[in-house]
């Protein structure tokens, strides 16, 4: 169990970056990448926004209504989500809806008629007869007794709350402010979904950097380093809503580039991991399974066969973590260990698996190993793995491989530019030859080909005849 609380205690810091207008977020854990968020991406999400639906279809057989919020793909509501009787429902009528899961290729968004609101300390849900929340990682039976104690002052008929983990130790009065806030949020809303008469986008959070901040700044956030000095503005100023006060660093260049986000991006898609004690874990996804191999490999620890196989599986249980939560899979994930004979080592495994994932912000359940050694995990999630966001399927493997999508080669060939702008300047630096994939062309237009000369003051030859979709050349001529 020392192996689990020693990774407890790791040090966080916050990566952000800018590339031309997106904010891009990198969460470290003692250098180690485990969380990443693009802007583009997050805000293309619908979980958590609320929607103003007409349902299309009332479909008994699947006990759930087919809605139409203005996506272009119907939503899914199953009777167990409507707040009341379904039968008050039928095709044609207007109803107020919150996605609570992203939709697939295939499939539309899960909906939900029972809405919450998050904040920086509650999450507010209305019309709801659920007792008062608290979050499990606020441990002390005392303060989660405080806070039980002031909700119920607060609160009115049919609403209840949920304390967030940086509740632990919150003054009443910012309780009553911020309940005070999301009553007003939540008025407002229905407000519109009265006047409003078409399918549509009722609330939605409006700053990325800020919802960040508020789902992810815990403790642990001891550093938030950024290469953008209007950042650095925008975060002192978002920090003083914040209990926590981490230290904000402001570093020239790119500094994904220099933490080492973008190798680490490139091992993080990969099929096999190489595990520093010689051993490797292989991941193979489906839509609703994981299936993960672990193996031994080139791991010589150990004095005999069991003692390598419980040293290697040791490491492999904090990287499956790690990797669930970096790539943001879900669903049904099977396990499979190199076997182990000691039960003692089974359940030590199992220990390290359930420490690591109490810094999962989704839950993840371990249910064990079954009779033929395999072991199930379930890890729910609400929005996309990060693959289907960051890779595009290549129209040339028809989807067996995956490119890097031209939108973050663009970013850094942008961010890699400008950061070189002094170099250019004192190499005396007249042309800069640029040759892309030809998926860029869409992204390296004329008109910025010409910002970019004015920027740099060079002369820039543009061409889209690289071989390789992930990357791109430049060459400095003087």
């Amino acid at each position: 169990m020392e192996e689990g609380n020693k990774a407890m205690d790791e040090e966080k810091t916050m990566l952000v970056s800018k590339a031309l207008e997106e904010i891009r977020i990198a969460i470290m854990e003692e250098d180690k990448l485990c969380e990443i968020f693009f802007e583009d991406f997050e805000t293309d999400k619908n979980t958590g926004k609320i929607f103003l639906g007409i349902i299309e279809n009332k479909v008994p057989s699947l006990e759930a209504f087919f809605v139409n919020i203005g996506l272009g793909k119907n939503g899914f509501l199953r009777y167990r989500d409507v707040l009341d009787d379904p039968n008050h429902y039928n095709a044609g009528d207007k109803i107020l809806v919150q996605v609570r899961k992203d939709g697939g290729t295939r499939k539309g968004p899960q909906l939900s008629m029972q809405l919450s609101l998050p904040g920086k300390y509650l999450v507010y849900i209305p019309n709801s007869k659920e007792s008062i929340g608290i979050s499990r990682k606020i441990l002390q039976e005392k303060e989660r007794t405080r806070l039980r104690q002031i909700a119920k002052k607060m609160l009115m008929d049919n609403e209840s709350i949920i304390f967030r983990t940086n509740s632990e130790g919150i003054d009443e009065k910012e309780v009553e402010m911020e309940l005070k806030e999301m009553r007003k949020m939540y008025n407002s809303i229905l407000q519109r979904f009265q006047s409003q008469k078409n399918p549509g986008v009722l609330y939605e959070e409006s700053d990325f950097l800020e919802y960040i901040l508020r789902e992810r700044l815990d403790s642990k956030t001891k550093k938030i380093i950024t290469d953008d000095r209007q950042i650095v503005r925008k975060l002192k100023k978002s920090l003083k809503g914040f209990e926590l006060k981490p230290k904000v660093e402001y570093v020239k260049g790119d500094v994904f580039q220099t933490h080492n986000v973008y190798h680490q991006m490139e091992e993080i898609f990969t099929k096999k991991i190489e595990l520093s004690g010689g051993g490797t874990i292989t991941l193979d996804r489906a839509e609703a399974l994981t299936a993960i191999d672990v193996d031994s490999a080139g791991n010589l620890e150990g004095k005999n066969i069991e003692e390598t196989s419980f040293i290697t599986n040791m490491e492999a249980a904090k990287e499956i973590v790690r990797q669930l939560k970096l790539r943001n899979i879900g669903g049904m994930i099977v396990v499979d260990f190199i076997d182990m004979k000691d039960p003692s080592h089974k359940k030590t495994i199992i220990n390290i698996l359930k420490e690591e994932a109490k810094k999962d912000k989704s839950k993840v359940t371990i249910l064990g190993f079954t009779n033929m050694g395999l072991l199930e995990i379930i890890r729910k999630r609400t929005t996309q793995p990060l693959d289907t966001n960051v890779y595009s399927q290549c129209p040339l493997c028809h989807g067996t491989g995956k490119i890097i999508a031209p939108s973050l080669v663009h970013g850094r060939l942008i961010k890699e530019l400008l950061s070189s702008a002094k170099e250019i300047k004192k190499e005396k630096v007249k042309i800069i030859e640029i040759n892309a994939f030809h998926n860029l062309s869409g992204y390296l237009t004329p008109s910025l080909t010409e910002e970019l000369e004015k920027q740099l003051k060079v002369k820039l030859e543009v061409s889209f005849n690289w071989q390789n979709p992930n990357s791109y050349g430049i060459k400095y001529k003087k």
